[in-house]
């Protein structure tokens, strides 16, 4: 556990969660990234145990059957634009802000400038950063 997931629980990680898509997928600029999500419940249960885990938290104290997924392969095909990701983040960190003590806002703000960065590498800009991203295989029709 870290000193972010000592002073915060799943529940209040998810509350952050909830509000944020609250605000995002009312937004007439990234809104429609979000239109998508066939189970949008399942979809905040899943962003909020990745915030858990990158945040800090271990992964034992995660509910049993908690959903995974890659979280840079989910977005790399989205079409995802500079402004898009700048809109997203300016939402989060409102979020935050009305959410959070500041301590724990900027404490949260950290994690989430670097996994913006690292999105913006390999989701917008192409760059795999030493990882190996594979495109998805198509067989031939005949």
């Amino acid at each position: 556990m870290s000193w972010l997931t000592d002073q915060l629980n799943l529940n209040d990680i998810f509350r952050v969660v909830q509000h944020f898509y609250d605000k995002a997928r009312k937004d007439t600029d990234i809104g429609h990234f979000f239109s998508r999500i066939e189970d949008f419940s399942q979809h905040e249960k899943k962003i909020s145990a990745f915030w858990w885990l990158a945040l800090g938290g271990a992964s034992d104290s995660l509910p049993e059957g908690a959903p995974s997924f890659d979280m840079i392969t989910r977005h790399i095909n989205l079409g995802l634009k500079e402004k898009d990701l700048e809109k997203w983040l300016n939402l989060f960190n409102q979020t935050l802000d009305e959410e959070l003590e500041k301590d724990l806002a900027n404490a949260w703000r950290i994690k989430l400038d670097g996994i913006a960065r690292h999105l913006k590498a390999l989701a917008i800009e192409g760059r795999s950063g030493g990882l190996q991203i594979k495109e998805p295989s198509t067989k031939n029709k005949r």
